[in-house]
């Protein structure tokens, strides 16, 4: 059963009766999903359609989640929505829903998914209030990386300007400077804010590694040309799904044949034992320099 609205289901002749019944949930007034098989992500969104007004759209944290954006753990957006109202639209007061209001001058709304819904830009900048530096960063390098979004740092920048002065505007001032096209995940992005903020060079991102012959044999997350060094995060998905780990190994080796040397990382490397693989690193670019 899929989330469904009260009218529609009078207009189809349910009785009132069923609507009450304890398989249902009442996420919010006029809007109802069954009990145990809820709505997520992009589907629990678009079950608000219905109770948007002329005026209305969705933003912040909730149109990161239409436009396929990350967000960090316990911000994914699924719960409540975010809604913003243009004055003089009266700001959205509903359980289910966080209400914000904002100018039209202000406002930049397009179609998504059959939502109307902040511009791929506006949503970093709304969510300058709501998420922390790095998760910034992470997200601006999403909205350049997602080919949906069509969003370039420039974009990123006049929407921030547009915005004037708005909470989290010193945060979204400090991301920008850090945001980076070309990054290929969350992870690839928080690998090099580690690797920056450690003091060394800014490693490029998505490098394509060529033999001799000048034949493409593949893709560096992060890679330092000059000094031949290769650094490859491999996520949860590289050691669960086999036909990946074994394309990664001939990769890798197909790397170290052309003399590169690869760096494994992994999650630890960037929290628990990241003071040993920066160490590593500075050692590797101290070496091969």
């Amino acid at each position: 059963m899929r989330s469904f609205d009260v009218r529609a289901a009078d207009r189809v002749g349910v009785h009132r009766e069923r609507l009450r019944r304890r398989d249902l949930v009442r996420p919010t007034r006029s809007i109802r999903w069954h009990r145990h098989r809820p709505p997520t992500g992009v589907d629990r969104i678009r079950a608000f359609r219905t109770v948007l007004r002329p005026g209305q759209f969705v933003s912040h944290l909730s149109a990161a989640v239409l436009w396929g954006l990350p967000l960090p753990r316990g911000r994914q957006g699924d719960d409540p929505i975010h809604v913003t109202s243009i004055r003089p639209a009266a700001q959205m007061r509903r359980a289910g829903v966080v209400g914000h209001r904002t100018t039209e001058d202000r406002a930049q709304v397009v179609q998504r998914w059959g939502m109307p819904t902040s511009a791929p830009a506006t949503a970093w900048v709304e969510c300058g209030s709501l998420l922390g530096l790095d998760d910034l960063v992470v997200l601006g390098d999403a909205v350049l990386a997602v080919r949906a979004c069509g969003t370039t740092v420039e974009d990123l920048a006049a929407a921030l300007a547009a915005r004037g002065r708005c909470p989290g505007a010193r945060t979204l001032r400090a991301a920008l400077a850090l945001v980076r096209p070309g990054s290929g995940s969350l992870q690839e992005t928080r690998a090099r804010l580690v690797i920056v903020r450690a003091g060394l060079p800014e490693p490029e991102r998505q490098v394509e590694i060529r033999d001799g012959t000048g034949r493409f044999v593949g893709r560096a997350d992060l890679a330092y040309r000059r000094e031949r060094i290769v650094i490859e995060y491999e996520g949860e998905q590289h050691r669960t799904d086999r036909t990946q780990w074994e394309s990664d190994l001939r990769r890798y080796r197909t790397f170290e044949r052309l003399g590169w040397v690869v760096l494994r990382w992994s999650r630890s490397d960037l929290t628990t034992h990241r003071r040993g693989a920066l160490s590593e690193l500075a050692a590797l670019l101290c070496r091969r320099g």
